[in-house]
């Protein structure tokens, strides 16, 4: 039960000093400026790699903040594993936040920054660090790889373009995340941060990513998959000589848009993560 799990809870500025538990589930608050960001952690000595997963949308009357979705995994994983959940869920009465934050805080890279911190304490590399994520954890995983170079990404039908996916779910994050901002201001001041093909195109890069895509779900393929292979079809510049982009398609109608089962997820992520 993650409510019986030993807790710490920092500082960003205090991070650095923290003593980390190794061996046992644990969990961890940073503090940033009143903005809470809660991981959960389950962390190895000798790991040679380190798995970190975010959540895709959430139900609020099933789960209560924060979320570590597929926290019972960890059990089943030989490595060091990290899940955060998206701050950008105590904004309000949303269930999806894809890392946006606020106007004067982009949660994703603030996440990124905690993650370097860890990764450095743990003299870990960036290319032993594994983000996976379907759906908007997807859209999160393909973010942060690009955030921090020489790491990789696994997505399971992720968004590409956080605009392209159903409006009332985005409409809600936009309240929350761009109050105050038309939906046309915040799509054009923000687009950057609202799709991981404009951020690419902005850092010049392109991490190395195997994305899983089911088929038979015609909103992602159309919305997210499409633009996607729009800029590896036009944008060669943006891949440096360790860039690798694979994908894995396959066809399940009644899956939809739901992920791949976990002995398959978790097949995917080991075999990935042992072919550097």
């Amino acid at each position: 039960m993650i409510e019986t799990l030993k807790r710490i809870e920092t500082t960003r500025l205090d991070l650095q000093s923290v003593d980390l538990i190794f061996d046992e589930p644990f969990l961890l608050t940073v503090v940033w400026d009143k903005v809470r960001f809660d991981f959960y952690m389950r962390l190895k000595k000798k790991a040679e790699n380190l798995f970190v997963f975010g959540n895709g949308a959430y139900d609020p009357n099933k789960m209560s903040l924060p979320v570590f979705q597929r926290h019972s995994w960890v059990g089943e994983i030989g490595e060091s594993v990290i899940i955060y959940n998206d701050p950008t869920l105590y904004l309000g009465k949303i269930n999806i936040g894809w890392g946006q934050g606020t106007v004067d805080r982009f949660y994703l890279r603030d996440i990124s920054d905690i993650l370097q911190v860890i990764i450095k304490k743990l003299n870990m590399s960036a290319n032993q660090i594994l983000f996976y994520g379907s759906s908007a954890g997807g859209f999160m995983a393909l973010y942060l790889a690009g955030l921090i170079k020489g790491s990789r990404a696994i997505v399971n039908n992720p968004q590409t373009v956080v605009s392209n996916y159903y409006e009332s779910h985005v409409y809600k994050m936009y309240e929350c995340s761009y109050s105050g901002f038309s939906k046309e201001e915040i799509e054009s001041k923000y687009r950057e941060r609202l799709s991981v093909i404009e951020f690419y195109k902005e850092i010049g890069y392109i991490p190395n990513i195997l994305y899983l895509q089911n088929m038979a779900c015609e909103h992602d393929v159309q919305n997210h998959l499409q633009p996607f292979l729009g800029i590896l079809k036009y944008s060669k510049q943006l891949f440096d000589e360790k860039s690798k982009v694979r994908f894995e398609f396959y066809y399940n109608e009644k899956q939809g848009h739901n992920p791949l089962d976990k002995s398959t997820t978790l097949y995917y992520i080991n075999t990935y993560a042992t072919s550097k």
